[in-house]
């Protein structure tokens, strides 16, 4: 991928994540009949700021390796079977916990746990994905 991809990638991400927040403090303002924009800088100066962090992180990394890769042809074989045994154990350990809860009783879901179940996934997921690049 050439610089320039990279940077314009870079940029939607970031632009997706502003939108993204304007939308969220809009529709929260919206129940009170007021745009709070002490909520909405933060989000512009956090995603901006996370975006030229990486950025920098990214330049000094291969400024100091030159053109080192990242990964080679072995770590991206073992990230594909990595990713795809997580896909087939979080689909059925999905599926099998809605069952066990269909099972007891339980008819209703709280968004907030379903909330903590995903976090706790991508967690486990990312920390995963982390550990088998550095293998």
């Amino acid at each position: 991928m050439t610089k320039s991809y990279r940077i314009l990638l870079y940029g939607i991400i970031s632009g997706c994540i502003i939108v993204g927040a304007f939308l969220g403090v809009y529709i929260a303002g919206k129940e009170e009949g007021i745009f709070d924009w002490g909520l909405f800088l933060p989000m512009v100066v956090g995603s901006l700021g996370g975006f030229i962090g990486f950025f920098l992180f990214v330049w000094l990394r291969q400024k100091k390796n030159g053109k080192i890769p990242d990964m080679d042809e072995r770590t991206a074989v073992m990230m594909k079977n990595y990713f795809s045994t997580v896909l087939y154990f979080v689909l059925f350990g999905s599926g099998v916990i809605l069952l066990i809860l269909f099972a007891i009783g339980v008819e209703t879901i709280e968004t907030g746990m379903l909330i903590v179940y995903m976090m706790i996934l991508f967690m486990l997921i990312g920390i995963g994905a982390f550990i088998t690049k550095r293998i």
